[in-house]
């Protein structure tokens, strides 16, 4: 039985197949292999097109059925009739619009460099193609301006997807700083001596996120004159470092109390830290660089 399945398969797609363009048979579609339907208008709906991938054999009886309700004649009706969806390798320049629109999307308003550079080559169905931000695969190893693989969609009529992919170069413009110097970890460059350069770089890795001078920073690694900075190789510099005397305030009713007190803790601004006065441990946030506030209820 399994042997006898095998080979009726095998007959199936051995068997030259008309194509069908959209959702529907039409009949200008299946004239040139039943010259019976030639009569009718091209356009006119005779029933619903296999699933794209999906050869159907309709039989005699079948199509004897679908002439006889247009009202045609049966006779050389053919003993069977092949069809499947059309299907056809994704032309470059759509592919290229459906990216173009998606980066566009992504990043309105910006200066896109992009480049194809392979896609899914088998046979396609007609449909829509859409690349979304969580299709694109990546990892540390990516380069700050090396390709990416980008996972899509192809829809068709009938709201069914079919996976598609493309390797890209896709390169946003971006304003970064870089140092004229070597800097060491840990190091504070002086905003002032900082160097500004355009640079094309991967838009979809978080780490090519310029540095911004307006903030005080220090280096995570080292940096060699010229390397572009980072936010994700810099670190922020406390207004507040621990061991370091600040002066405290406490809004009252009529007044506010203001002393002086150490810090416990580091802390950016708007942070919440712990200080110490007075040997009492008190909670409060962060101003500017070596003032805080008291928070309500900040005593420990």
């Amino acid at each position: 039985m399994r042997f006898a399945v095998l080979l009726l398969i095998a007959g199936i797609n051995l068997i030259a197949c008309t194509a069908i363009v959209g959702e529907r048979i039409r009949a200008g579609e299946i004239a040139s292999a039943i010259p019976a339907f030639e009569t009718l208008d091209k356009w006119t709906d005779l029933g619903p097109a296999p699933s794209p991938s999906v050869k159907r054999i309709l039989s005699r009886v079948q199509l004897v059925r679908m002439a006889a309700t247009e009202g045609l004649s049966v006779t050389g009706m053919p003993d069977n009739l092949c069809i499947e969806r059309q299907q056809q390798p994704l032309a470059t320049t759509i592919l290229l619009k459906a990216l173009e629109q998606a980066v566009g999307e992504m990043f309105p308003g910006q200066e896109v460099r992009l480049e194809l550079l392979d896609f899914v080559r088998h046979a396609l169905p007609t449909g829509i193609l859409r690349f979304q931000r969580q299709g694109v695969v990546g990892g540390p190893t990516t380069l700050l301006d090396g390709p990416i693989l980008w996972r899509g969609t192809l829809t068709t009529g009938e709201k069914r997807t079919v996976p598609i992919w493309a390797k890209a170069r896709v390169l946003v413009s971006r304003n970064c700083w870089s140092s004229p110097v070597d800097l060491p970890a840990g190091s504070q460059p002086d905003p002032a001596s900082l160097q500004l350069a355009q640079r094309w770089l991967n838009p979809f890795l978080t780490s090519t996120d310029c540095a911004d001078p307006n903030r005080p920073f220090q280096v995570r690694r080292s940096f060699r004159a010229g390397q572009l900075l980072l936010s994700s190789d810099l670190t922020n510099v406390p207004a507040v470092r621990r061991g370091e005397p600040v002066q405290a305030s406490l809004a009252m009713a009529n007044a506010t109390l203001s002393f002086p007190a150490v810090a416990e803790t580091d802390g950016e601004e708007g942070q919440a830290i712990f200080i110490k006065h007075d040997g009492r441990r008190l909670r409060a946030r962060v101003n500017t660089k070596g003032f805080v506030q008291i928070m309500p209820g900040g005593s420990h």
